[in-house]
């Protein structure tokens, strides 16, 4: 598999978030945070900063927040620049990595560095949406872990993308004379829609082997929506289409085309919110597997507010089956709720935020 050729020790191994600095990041003004290798509570109000802290990590990860404009700016006020610094242990190495953001934006990590090397996996009120929202969200999700699956997966988005705007190039200028670009564009593409579709294959077997196990949406499936991966038939695709792209001054069919949808005996699956939501779950659980069978790499997982559109019941089995993965979490909770009261085991660490400042790991009951 592709995934296994040639180790990459920042890419291979369990991710673990052994120490954090957070400082003028929305509410919270100075923090240092050394979350323990299983999971860790954080336990407080509303808008105490839980989120907040979760939100740094992923800007630490991923280099972007997962929360929108309405929440406001990432930098504190009277602020003017907000840091995030990790120091991230994987496969033995130690490495520490910084993100930092000026009150004009500008978001910059140090030294620069691949999201791959802190994966995070999110858990959040908007988790629904990777099953009912817009394609993109499925196909960033598809070809996120496409890259944490095999090393080579960058490389093949590189050579489709150079050939997309070579040929975009040619159709702005008139597309005239012969179409030197199709051959490239269609034999790039085929090869990424290969890559998605084997992908899609084994988030498929995941999630049917999670649904059985649980006994939830047990015929539940995922099923591609796009073009196949035949680099024969998009040239000829490109052929018949070529005078409309010349037109729009533009490649119609690409990369862009391309859903997957989570289907139930024939049709596609609809469910409640908090259905979705479980949905969306267990599509990042079997992507997880996947990824941790073809490289060894495991993410740092990231749980707010599970029990948002949630029952008890279905909130301490999801927990259970989280933990199976025997990943580092973070996890979010008001006092007193189910998820916290029921779903809490001995070995847990537990921090209180307040008022964006961060108490110790407490043990009592909260």
């Amino acid at each position: 598999m592709a995934g296994r050729e040639g180790f990459d020790p920042e890419r291979s191994g369990l991710a673990l978030i052994e120490r954090l600095r957070i400082r003028r990041f929305r509410n919270l003004a100075d923090i240092e945070f050394a979350p323990g290798s299983g999971v860790s509570w954080l336990v407080g109000a509303n808008a105490s900063g839980k989120t907040a802290l979760l939100e740094a990590i992923y800007c630490l990860s991923r280099g972007r927040s997962f929360r929108g404009k309405r929440h406001g700016p990432l930098v504190m006020r009277g602020a003017t620049g907000a840091r995030v610094e990790g120091l991230v242990e994987r496969a033995g190495l130690r490495r520490t990595i910084e993100w930092s953001i000026g009150v004009r934006g500008g978001a910059e990590r140090e030294p620069p560095v691949s999201e791959f090397q802190l994966p995070v996996r999110l858990i959040c009120e908007a988790t629904h949406a990777l099953v009912e929202g817009e394609p993109s969200l499925r196909r960033r999700f598809l070809d996120w872990n496409l890259g944490l699956s095999e090393q080579d997966a960058v490389q093949v988005f590189s050579r489709f993308r150079r050939a997309a705007a070579q040929r975009n190039a040619w159709l702005r200028a008139g597309g005239r004379g012969r179409a030197m670009w199709d051959r490239a564009y269609a034999d790039t593409l085929a090869e990424l829609l290969e890559r998605r579709l084997g992908m899609l294959a084994r988030l498929d077997e995941g999630l049917q082997r999670l649904a059985r196990g649980t006994g939830w949406f047990e015929d539940l499936s995922v099923e591609w929506e796009g073009p196949d991966a035949d680099a024969l038939a998009i040239l000829t695709k490109l052929e018949a289409m070529r005078d409309a792209d010349r037109e729009r001054g533009f490649t119609y069919l690409g990369a862009s085309r391309c859903d997957f949808a989570l289907r139930s005996d024939g049709s596609r699956w609809a469910g409640s919110r908090g259905q979705g939501k479980v949905a969306g779950i267990l599509l990042q659980l079997a992507a997880d597997q996947a990824v941790s069978e073809a490289t060894g790499a495991g993410s740092v997982w990231l749980v707010d507010d599970i029990e948002a559109e949630l029952g008890a019941d279905w909130v301490v089995r999801l927990l259970e089956m989280l933990r199976q993965h025997g990943r580092q979490m973070l996890v979010t909770s008001l006092p007193g709720k189910a998820a916290l009261r029921d779903g809490r085991c001995a070995e847990d660490q537990m921090f209180h935020v307040e008022q964006g400042r961060l108490k110790a790991p407490i043990n009592a009951a909260v």
